[in-house]
């Protein structure tokens, strides 16, 4: 046994200045090295999606699904969601031109998916779920000072 463990551990020991060798990189030409070379450009755009987006596009597609399927609301939960839309495209630097292409181009979005309008559907049931955070928001009275409007509300 101990034999083995011998010959194992000499193999063993053969094996790894080899895998080291081969995981080491090969000399790079020197214009390899240049083009390797990783610049940071402190003026490049970053394409960074902030979560008022993310927050808007799911607010309009919830009203998307909610004038597709014709669903009743009442006017405290209209008049909500239309001031957190216009809260979140304010914050996005949006006028009103952007947000109604911005709401349009979602909207042609949920067309396409077909939503299904029925009770009790998944599809309903996102937008039963977001209307129901702005009726309870509309009936609980807000402290001075406070709006009652939910700061956002997620997508069907």
């Amino acid at each position: 046994m101990k034999r083995l463990l011998a010959a194992g551990a000499l193999v063993l020991a053969g094996l790894v200045p080899a895998a080291a060798q081969q995981g080491s990189p090969a000399q790079a030409t020197p214009e390899e090295a240049a083009a390797a070379d990783v610049v940071v450009d402190p003026n490049a755009a970053l394409v960074a999606r902030p979560k008022q987006a993310d927050l808007l596009t799911g607010l309009y597609a919830t009203h998307a699904v909610i004038e597709i399927c014709a669903v009743p609301l009442d006017a405290a939960v209209t008049g909500a969601m239309a001031a957190d839309e216009q809260r979140l495209e304010t914050s996005l630097g949006m006028d009103a031109p952007t947000g109604d292409a911005a709401y349009a181009a979602v909207k042609a979005d949920v067309q396409t998916t077909a939503p299904d309008c029925a009770e009790g559907s998944p599809d309903r049931a996102g937008v039963d779920a977001v209307t129901a955070i702005y009726a309870q928001a509309a009936a609980t009275p807000a402290p001075a000072g406070v709006s009652a409007t939910p700061a956002a509300a997620p997508a069907p």
